[in-house]
């Protein structure tokens, strides 16, 4: 994780002009750290590598406010939730509900 945060410190920028210019040399860069292209003095956007977007795309967790759902998407909801597979954490505590039931407490 620290080896992410040093990579992400060492965020290359440059306008969309030099990164059109030189695709191949900030397409290689981004391998190794993000490169923000930038467009009028603003940030526009972020090249990265595809293994790091897995990685990121892998650690995306939407928040959801119920209240705010229709019922089709509550429904959605509870139905993903269903079927997702036990963390270890959670099959843990599942462990330790299931010995306090049986033994009474």
């Amino acid at each position: 994780m620290l080896a992410n945060l040093a990579n992400m410190s060492a965020t290359t920028k440059v306008s969309a002009a030099e990164f059109q210019n030189n695709f191949g040399r900030y397409t290689d860069a981004a391998k190794q750290a993000p490169v923000v292209v930038t467009r009028y003095g603003r940030d526009e956007l972020v090249v990265l590598s595809a293994a790091e977007y897995q990685r990121l795309r892998a650690s995306f967790r939407r928040v959801v406010v119920l209240n705010e759902t229709t019922p089709d998407e509550a429904a959605e909801l509870f139905q993903a939730l269903a079927n997702a597979p036990a963390s270890p954490e959670a099959q843990a505590l599942d462990r330790l509900m299931d010995d306090d039931a049986q033994s009474g407490a």
